[in-house]
């Protein structure tokens, strides 16, 4: 994903999406390995299928983690192909039964733009706003999708609440 964004990143704007599914850990506990990495696969599958496959990257990021690469939109359209998937993967029904948000597989999702800020972001940068709003939508409750705004502290390490 590193050289992909290298590449892109003189195109201008660029958002990244970081996508993350709730309560994964007991999804594989309840229901073992084997189904977790098919409840992994359904979700890749499910956002490859809401972006657009001729300009935007899809990658896994972590355990239960997806980074989504969206050259040339603004915040607006971001947060729609976010809400898009999240809507995607809730209306698939995996299952999820020892889910505290949902007794169906949910995705909280990140949302950075570059330049949100008044300022052109790295690609490094980028990923760690997305990374704030992910955590602060995991916070707020989980199976939703929330933008990066500068304003809003995060005081505790993403990986605590996952």
């Amino acid at each position: 994903m590193t050289e992909t964004l290298d590449l892109l990143w003189n195109d201008g704007s660029a958002a990244m999406l970081m996508c993350d599914i709730d309560d994964f850990k007991k999804l594989n506990d309840r229901l073992g390995h084997a189904e977790g990495d098919r409840c992994l696969v359904k979700v890749a599958g499910i956002i490859q299928q809401n972006v657009r496959r001729d300009r935007d990257h899809v990658a896994r990021y972590g355990g239960e983690e997806f980074l989504v690469l969206l050259p040339g939109v603004d915040e607006k359209e971001a947060i729609a192909v976010a809400e898009r998937i999240r809507e995607s993967v809730e209306a698939a029904a995996l299952p999820n039964p020892a889910s505290r948000v949902s007794r169906r597989v949910t995705l909280s999702i990140g949302v950075a733009v570059q330049g949100q800020a008044g300022e052109a972001a790295s690609p490094e940068q980028l990923q760690r706003q997305a990374d704030a709003a992910l955590y602060l939508a995991k916070q707020s409750g989980r199976n939703r999708v929330l933008p990066y705004r500068p304003e809003s502290p995060v005081r505790k390490s993403v990986r605590s609440i996952r």
